[in-house]
């Protein structure tokens, strides 16, 4: 419980990065530079690849279910580190959340066009590849 917080923290940052971790790759218009700069990764996400909506609310709807997903999967794995559990079980957990990171993804690329889903992908796993659980995607 010392270290709820803090974990806490850590899994939302780490959600939130894997989810926004295509805009830093592309900030080509005036609104796309604003919105990285005010952290809004869904505005960011809305503007490059075009949602409707529809789509919008579809995707805002994924990314808080996933949120709450990876939120209990990063608690796991912190949990495991601090027991010390050996270094096979954190390796495991550690995939599983890798596997979550993808599969929401591709969620949420079948929720765009063919192309600016494809284009999402693209963009995204790989930074998710060699994704270490000490930090958001974003950062790797």
């Amino acid at each position: 419980m010392k270290y709820f917080l803090a974990t806490a923290a850590l899994v939302l940052a780490a959600c939130a990065g894997a989810y926004g971790a295509t805009f830093l790759i592309n900030t080509e218009t005036q609104e796309m530079r604003q919105a990285a700069r005010d952290r809004k990764t869904m505005a960011w996400l809305r503007t490059e690849f075009n949602l409707n909506q529809a789509q919008y609310a579809a995707i805002q709807n994924l990314h808080s279910q996933f949120l709450q997903e990876c939120a209990g999967e990063a608690a796991a794995i912190m949990a495991a580190r601090q027991r010390k559990d050996s270094p096979g079980e954190v390796a495991g957990l550690e995939a599983a959340c890798v596997r979550a990171m993808t599969n929401h993804f591709q969620k949420t690329a079948l929720l765009m066009s063919p192309e600016d889903g494809q284009r999402y992908l693209d963009m995204v796993l790989p930074h998710i590849a060699d994704y270490d659980n000490r930090r958001a995607p974003a950062s790797n």
